[in-house]
């Protein structure tokens, strides 16, 4: 019945058409909730950072400073929220182009180093910082 609906009425082959096409469309959107890696690999592109870490920096050097971010609660969302540990360290990995897997685990390892390496690399950072200040001349 179809076919010769649409021999005798033109417009219910463009309805079929477009019938059609919806279920393109829903076939569509079932495929990106099936898989949605593959249809994020085209969509989520991030612009690189153009920053890298020096072979010398470790990941534990960096997680230290995550952690002490994390720790101060001073980087919020956008609602005043305080942040979570793998936000906070998926913004470092890409600033600094990097992997940062199980940032909860690192963070684990930083606060159970002994008391005479728990802030080492914050430390230094601190070190450098009066350094400057003092061959400045400021008081």
């Amino acid at each position: 019945m179809c076919a010769l609906s649409k021999k005798k009425i033109p417009y219910l082959h463009l309805i079929d058409e477009a019938i059609g096409l919806l279920n393109t469309e829903i076939r569509l959107v079932e495929w990106h909730i099936k898989f949605p890696e593959q249809f994020g690999k085209h969509t989520d592109k991030k612009t690189p950072s153009p920053l890298y870490l020096t072979d010398k920096t470790t990941l534990i050097n960096i997680m230290e400073m995550v952690s002490g971010l994390f720790l101060s609660k001073d980087i919020v969302y956008q609602n005043g929220k305080p942040n979570y540990l793998v936000d906070l360290s998926k913004g470092f990995e890409w600033l600094f182009n990097i992997k940062i897997s199980d940032c909860h685990q690192k963070h684990e390892d930083v606060i159970k180093r002994k008391p005479g390496k728990l802030t080492e690399f914050l430390n230094g950072l601190a070190d450098l910082i009066r350094k400057e200040h003092d061959k400045k001349g400021y008081r």
